[in-house]
């Protein structure tokens, strides 16, 4: 007997048919648990619609065939031997919905030909008549919704409208389970790599720790005895060799904090810490008097670098920062074909220690000359606004990934990969570097009281972290002139101080 296709008659369902939709749609946004969900939804089908049994079959890509998720029946027939039941992908009734996506409304099952005659043989529950719906995504068919054996008389074309609305928030759970249970195993396996990885690095850097010591120990046994020989340590490259051999030191010791863990701290504990940091030398210096002379010259170079607020501190002429500042920037650029251009800037006086504002800008152009192609473009300008007063040191350079932007003041972050980053000499073309100057002028200026801020964008010729510039506009290939260049990226930071800090 040829199964009816079936569809709205435009009727109002019946209260308690509402209801079966109403709990299911509880159901649905009440759990992540899909067992719990469709054990919910089986038994509402079986009240509601007052049938023997009712089920979800599945479809098992691997094996191509269906199998019960679940299943009830009153006799316990269907859900006891469930695990025994498998029906190929193109018999049954169930293939037929599931290859046709059409609703099939079964009146006399045991003259219908395309029912698995095996699922009663296994089971022993005899089939009268049936409800099959397709369980359908926007993308794919997941399975049938089953409703069996109508407690009185025959289902009809409501049952079958009911059920294939019930479908709708079956496969949508299901679909959900689906992208949960496969976001939980990525965030196992991202644990698990994770463990992979903090284990590598723990043994690398304890295996670093040792030939460093090593390094430094000989270091020392060679200078002692080209002593004792008459022979001038400083006639030797050791000063290169320790101040290399000190970066990787300061490396190990970064790396160490990763793999333990350990947060370096935030801004607002160093500004907090050098708040009350003299006030703990003074009390050290009382327990301690015999290193009083040694606390009082670091309270000095602490003061020094990291001034109190509170202290009037003299005005100084940005003009005149601007001059001293454009000479040294020609020996930062060295044989680099740049154009650093410092502009005229607006006159002021800023109440600011010469030294920070100094160490502020010039951090600033060494940031912008090591992000910034040969034949590029460098300007540095400084101008009043209705908001106190602002410097600009702006590159025409590679600019910054937008997903790198947010870690740009947190120190010890290159943008670039990993596998691509390299250290060259200081303010080479991608030198690279800790990032260590960007954090230093971010807690200047939250000492101070001042802000700074940076606008980039990336270069269109290189918009990831892994395309990488040439180093010079004339060898690029998306640059017909070095004209081209400025238009593609470049990044910008801004220093605006307040109108107290000026005058």
């Amino acid at each position: 007997m040829a199964a009816e296709t079936v569809g709205s008659d435009g009727g109002r369902l019946a209260p308690d048919r509402m209801d079966l939709l109403l709990n299911a749609a509880k159901a649905l946004a009440a759990t992540t648990d899909i067992d719990h969900l469709l054990q919910v939804i089986v038994g509402e089908v079986q009240n509601v619609i007052d049938c023997e049994g009712a089920g979800v079959l599945l479809y098992d890509e691997e094996k191509d065939d269906f199998y019960w998720r679940i299943v009830q029946d009153k006799q316990s027939f269907l859900s006891s031997a469930r695990e025994r039941i498998r029906i190929p992908k193109d018999d049954g009734v169930c293939g037929w919905v599931f290859n046709t996506g059409q609703p099939a409304l079964v009146h006399d099952a045991a003259n219908d030909p395309r029912l698995y005659r095996p699922v009663e043989d296994k089971s022993g529950f005899q089939t009268r008549n049936m409800i099959c719906v397709p369980l359908q995504t926007r993308e794919k068919r997941l399975g049938v919704l089953y409703a069996l054996n109508k407690a009185r008389g025959s289902f009809d074309s409501e049952d079958v409208e009911v059920m294939s609305a019930l479908a709708s928030n079956v496969a949508l759970a299901l679909e959900n389970a689906s992208y949960y249970e496969s976001l939980i195993n990525s965030h196992k396996e991202l644990e698990r790599l994770n463990r992979v990885k903090s284990k590598t690095l723990h043994h690398l850097s304890h295996e670093l720790k040792t030939p460093l010591a090593i390094i430094e120990a000989s270091l020392a046994i060679m200078k002692r005895k080209l002593g004792i020989e008459g022979l001038v340590p400083d006639s030797f490259p050791f000063k290169r060799i320790e101040r290399n051999l000190d970066r990787l030191k300061t490396i190990e010791k970064q790396v160490g904090h990763i793999i333990e863990d350990k947060e370096l701290p935030d801004k607002p504990t160093y500004v907090n810490f050098l708040d009350h940091l003299e006030d703990f030398i003074e009390i050290e210096s009382e327990d301690q008097p015999w290193l009083s002379d040694s606390f009082d010259i670091i309270r000095k170079r602490i003061h020094q670098a990291f001034p109190d607020r509170q202290i009037e501190p003299p005005g100084v002429s940005l003009d005149k920062v601007f001059d001293a500042e454009r000479d040294y920037a020609v020996l930062m650029k060295q044989d680099r074909e740049l154009d650093v251009c410092f502009k005229k800037p607006d006159p002021v006086i800023l109440k600011i220690q010469p030294h920070i504002l100094v160490s502020t800008i010039r951090g600033l152009v060494r940031n912008a000359i090591e992000n910034t192609p040969d034949h590029g473009k460098i300007v540095v300008k400084g101008f009043r606004t209705d908001r106190g007063y602002t410097i600009s040191v702006q590159d025409y350079g590679v600019g910054i990934p937008e997903s790198e932007q947010p870690n740009i003041f947190e120190g010890f972050y290159p943008v670039q990969e990993t596998d691509l980053y390299s250290s060259g000499r200081p303010y080479g073309f991608n030198a690279g570097g800790t990032g260590a100057d960007l954090l230093k002028i971010k807690i200047f200026s939250e000492r101070i009281g001042y802000t700074v801020r940076f606008q980039s964008v990336r270069c269109s010729c290189i918009p990831t972290p892994r395309d990488v510039c040439p180093g010079d506009i004339t060898k690029c290939s998306g640059c017909s002139t070095t004209d081209d260049c400025p238009a593609n990226g470049g990044t910008e930071f801004l220093i605006e101080f307040p109108p107290e800090l000026r005058s």
